[in-house]
């Protein structure tokens, strides 16, 4: 049992990954300043819960003094259309979040890692595919802010090792899903999961709007899935000082993705129809993960795509009775 802080831990994934923990015996204190992260995600889950904002370095100083290791998931995120809407929040926010916790990290005496949540979206502008983890350092940068406040968290995490000895391990999740994360009014500001989810199932959108035209292939990987590789590969010694993508592997497009929500929760009697609209500048045609790393250390997911989204389906539809 270990003395662990997890930060966003009221968030969509990190509530996921608090349960995960608290499940191994673990005591755990969330930290989240309630902008994006609800409390009820943790309702009945024993934590010490502390509210507050991170970029305040004031307030972040000593917040680390007791734990033995610090999950970092705190970050400002959402779908496409966030990313462009509030790019020099991204960028500010979640640097200064970060800068703040390593420094935290280094002054605590007690803390043996920090487990930084990277993304996906560093990979942007990869040109191998499958991405593996090594080519982050050989492709251009990405071009989206919130990508590249990722890609500069990971350097800070090497420097913080580099310089101060703090050890760290760096997971990259793919377009993560799954119960707990809400559809939004506004395109774009969630995931596409939850958007399709609502424009077909509840909206009774016909034809089905569809952001570009399609074909962009992503990594759909379901969250209990991620969390079970981020915990597990988080303690293990074989993973300190590294970085490793936890991802499901198959891909498919979003066309194809739409015409899985459609068989699963579509109105009988209709076939789809598709009308696609002007896609954002930063969404990338081709998201594919290398995850043999992850899968040598005895990790691998479990969910395929279809039952994730019956899954997905009735725990949002259940929000909505």
């Amino acid at each position: 049992m270990a003395n662990i802080v997890v930060t966003g831990g009221a968030g969509f994934i990190g509530s996921i990954i608090v349960k995960e923990l608290v499940s191994k015996g673990h005591s755990v204190t969330v930290l989240d300043n309630l902008s994006k992260g609800k409390s009820k995600n943790l309702d009945g889950v024993p934590v010490t819960f502390v509210q507050v904002d991170l970029c305040d370095a004031e307030k972040t100083r000593d917040i680390l003094d007791s734990a033995e290791y610090c999950f970092h998931f705190a970050a400002k995120i959402g779908g496409i259309g966030y990313f462009h809407k509030y790019p020099a929040e991204i960028l500010r926010d979640n640097t200064l979040m970060l800068s703040n916790m390593l420094d935290a990290a280094v002054a605590s005496k007690s803390l043996a890692r920090f487990v930084y949540i990277s993304s996906s979206m560093v990979f942007e502008n990869a040109t191998r595919f499958p991405s593996r983890e090594e080519d982050v350092l050989s492709s251009p940068p990405p071009f989206s802010h919130y990508g590249f406040s990722k890609l500069v968290g990971e350097y800070y995490c090497r420097a913080y090792h580099e310089q101060y000895g703090l050890g760290y391990t760096i997971f990259r999740p793919f377009n993560a899903y799954g119960p707990g994360e809400i559809p939004e009014d506004e395109v774009g500001i969630a995931h596409v999961i939850p958007d399709f989810i609502k424009k077909v199932a509840f909206d009774r959108q016909y034809p089905v709007e569809v952001l570009g035209d399609g074909s962009q292939v992503r990594a759909y990987t379901y969250v209990e899935d991620l969390a079970r590789g981020i915990v597990s590969l988080g303690f293990d010694r074989r993973t300190l000082n590294g970085d490793y993508n936890i991802a499901n592997p198959n891909t498919f497009t979003v066309q194809e993705l739409l015409e899985r929500v459609w068989r699963l929760c579509g109105p009988t009697g209709k076939v789809l129809a598709v009308r696609n609209v002007k896609g954002f500048r930063d969404d990338v045609k081709r998201r594919v993960p290398s995850v043999d790393k992850a899968l040598a250390l005895g990790w691998k997911p479990s969910v395929d795509l279809d039952e994730g989204l019956k899954r997905t389906f009735e725990w949002i539809a259940a929000q909505r009775r």
